[in-house]
């Protein structure tokens, strides 16, 4: 009974965004309950969304291996593998989950998704076309659809597959992003060549290299970027007091003051920062 208590509050966690206390909840469990598939499916989805692919993979294919004809871990272990970069895998077990219920919107949109990872926009968007007119009551697949679709130069069709998503669902936070995107996107269209060019760079944004993104490290980033800001309050102290050496005029002593006080705290920023990542 506690273990199903702790597999909803992971469930709740991922669902609002907290896929790391989600993980830091679930390691204990499947620990401790090496055969618990739920598990294992909550601890891929928490390893995908904190960007951890491999350690995701690891998670889905445990889960696959206790029941192999499970679908959620066809559908996780898919995802992983995009992730990673390997994509024939990926596709091949997202068919896998399409073959076993060909009805399933869910497996069809991860099918259509794992395919533009590939970079394979062409049999995507015709994968897509199919199952969203199947399934057209899904607006996830519509949007996933509508994606397809800009990445194959049909913006204005991947407007209206956004339109339908909205429909369906007027709060889809992913439709919404995704017209915004587009709009954007539109601004640099003015003829055939440049709608070539936009939604090729569209079409790449989608692909995933071998070996899958590289990942960015938050806290190294801000330990840099403090470093940098130390440096140059450092510098303009310095320059401060030469000017103040040698020239009559009046250097303001709350600039000083503001650089300095600029200074201690990138220092600590920095200082914490690389501890954490260290």
């Amino acid at each position: 009974m506690r273990t199903d208590h702790l597999l909803d509050q992971a469930g709740d966690l991922l669902l609002h965004g907290r896929a790391g206390k989600a993980a830091h909840l679930l390691t204990p469990v499947v620990g401790h309950e090496p055969g618990n598939v739920g598990a294992w499916q909550l601890l891929a989805r928490a390893r995908l969304d904190l960007g951890d692919p491999g350690a995701a993979l690891d998670a889905a294919r445990s889960a696959l291996r206790l029941d192999p004809g499970e679908l959620e871990s066809l559908y996780l272990v898919s995802a992983a593998y995009s992730a990673t970069g390997r994509h024939e895998l990926a596709i091949a077990a997202a068919r896998t989950g399409c073959a076993d219920d060909p009805g399933n919107p869910r497996l069809a949109e991860r099918l259509g998704r794992a395919l533009l990872a590939a970079g394979r926009v062409g049999d995507a968007e015709n994968s897509l076309r199919a199952a969203a007119e199947f399934a057209h009551y899904d607006a996830d697949l519509q949007v996933a659809h509508g994606v397809a679709l800009f990445a194959a130069g049909r913006p204005l069709s991947a407007r209206e597959a956004y339109g339908r998503a909205l429909r369906l669902r007027p709060s889809h936070l992913r439709a919404q992003l995704e017209l915004r995107r587009l709009t954007a996107s539109e601004q640099g269209i003015v003829d055939a060549a440049s709608l070539v060019r936009v939604s090729d760079a569209y079409a790449e944004s989608l692909r995933v290299p071998p070996g899958g993104l590289r990942r960015v490290d938050g806290r190294a980033a801000v330990a840099h970027l403090s470093g940098v800001v130390l440096a140059v309050c450092l510098v303009a102290l310095l320059a401060l007091g030469l000017i103040d050496l040698v020239s009559t005029a009046a250097v303001p002593a709350q600039l000083s003051l503001s650089l300095l006080t600029l200074a201690t705290g990138a220092a600590g920023v920095a200082l914490l920062t690389r501890r954490s990542v260290d």
